[in-house]
């Protein structure tokens, strides 16, 4: 409190009960927004304003005169307390709360902070305690209400926080059962694929391991006749057995490609070189190109580094890629079909492989999505080809790419990386 209210209230206390209070000072202290009093240093009350009044629950009159234990019993004690020490220490006290001072109980949920400051005299005696009381119940309320929504808060955040992990600890095992998963159905499809393509041309194939056994039965008997004679040719004899020789070879170079095809070698890593691999596969599907009226045109570079690959597994991309090739080829009436193969050393070092057609191409807007598991332009296709053939590829270190040929068809490339000077086997 200012000190000009101090030395109204000091012209006041010697004038309680005489009246002498100025109107000015009794204005002011009645009509203050808070309650006010003034207690002698024995608690008795020797002015209280109306606001106070009303927080008591007692007339001005039943205050006047009367101790603090008489008036407000309920909080007499901690009252006594606070006068003694300021008595004892001559300083103010702030800040004290009290709540329920009505001696019915009314207002025991309300709540006040009191400030206590001490009238001294000239001669350093306390003349009395000035008393400024003001509610903050709902101040206390929305502390309380503050602290109980924070808590809330704080609760809601924790079970936030263990729910997102739950659920990033359940995406996770779902992402990696899925992957688990596509891994396994992608391998299967790719097993299913792989034989059903080699079941489709077990008729070409028997037609193409038959051509040369002919010939081998056929020069034979020619040997068997020139044997007859009573002066066989020796060079023809020769030339007969070397014809039953390359046809022999070129049969098994068949059946060899095919029983690598069915090679359950899955990611056994070795050195391979492609052209081998390029040789098999064509010699597979010689009869499909003879079926389909295709020509063969093969630009294989020699001295082309090896790499490092699963053999079984580019051959079912090379053998996809072609067939591929083939089928797209299958409407074309009004130009010549023609397969072109090509191997090579790319800009970048890597190991070149291109299988182009001259069939209708694959239409602009398509390009970008033919490498997307279950896509497919073909009528009766399941859309796993492509997209197995390119993550085979790329788990070889690879890349499988596919663009427009001029003037006319498709042109898929494999890029591989040649082996490295350290080649780890077995992955």
């Amino acid at each position: 409190m200012a000190a000009d209210d101090r030395h109204a209230l000091a012209y006041s206390s010697a004038g309680a009960g005489t009246g002498a209070r100025t109107p000015e000072f009794r204005l002011l202290y009645e009509t203050a927004p808070v309650g006010l009093a003034f207690l002698t240093p024995d608690c008795r009350y020797q002015l209280i304003n109306q606001h106070l009044c009303e927080i008591c629950g007692l007339s001005a009159d039943d205050h006047i005169g009367r101790s603090v234990r008489e008036t407000v019993p309920q909080v007499a004690e901690q009252v006594e307390n606070i006068v003694q020490t300021i008595l004892r220490s001559g300083n103010s006290i702030t800040g004290i709360e009290i709540s329920g001072q009505r001696p019915d109980g009314g207002n025991a949920d309300r709540v006040w902070t009191t400030n206590w400051y001490p009238l001294i005299a000239t001669d350093g005696s306390i003349l009395g305690i000035n008393v400024a009381s003001e509610e903050i119940t709902e101040r206390k309320r929305m502390e309380v209400a503050l602290a109980a929504s924070e808590a809330k808060s704080r609760e809601l955040a924790d079970s936030l926080r263990n729910l997102n992990e739950l659920l990033e600890q359940r995406v996770v095992a779902e992402a990696q059962e899925r992957v688990r998963i596509w891994n396994a159905a992608r391998r299967e499809i790719s097993e299913i694929g792989r034989h059903l393509t080699m079941g489709s041309m077990v008729a070409s194939i028997a037609h193409e391991v038959s051509q040369p056994l002919e010939a081998v039965i056929l020069n034979a008997d020619a040997g068997l006749q020139l044997l007859a004679t009573a002066k066989p040719g020796m060079d023809d004899v020769r030339a007969v057995l070397k014809d039953i020789v390359d046809d022999g070879q070129r049969a098994r170079a068949v059946l060899d490609g095919v029983r690598s095809m069915f090679r359950n070698d899955h990611g056994a890593r070795i050195t391979v070189a492609v052209n081998d691999l390029i040789g098999e596969v064509l010699a597979v599907v010689r009869g499909e190109l003879d079926a389909h009226q295709v020509s063969l045109r093969s630009e294989l570079s020699d001295g082309l580094p090896t790499v490092l690959a699963a053999p079984t597994q580019l051959q079912q991309v090379l053998l996809n890629l072609v067939m591929n090739a083939i089928e797209a080829m299958g409407p074309v009436t009004t130009q010549e079909r023609v397969l072109i193969v090509k191997s090579e050393i790319g800009e970048t070092g890597n190991v070149q492989i291109t299988v182009e057609d001259t069939g209708c191409g694959i239409d602009a807007s398509l390009v970008d999505r033919v490498f997307e598991a279950f896509f497919t332009t073909k009528a009766l296709g399941m859309g796993m080809g492509l997209s197995i053939c390119r993550s085979i590829v790329e788990a070889h270190g690879g890349l499988l790419s596919v663009a427009a040929r001029r003037p006319n068809g498709s042109s898929f490339c494999v890029k591989l990386p040649p082996t490295p000077p350290n080649p780890v086997y077995g992955h």
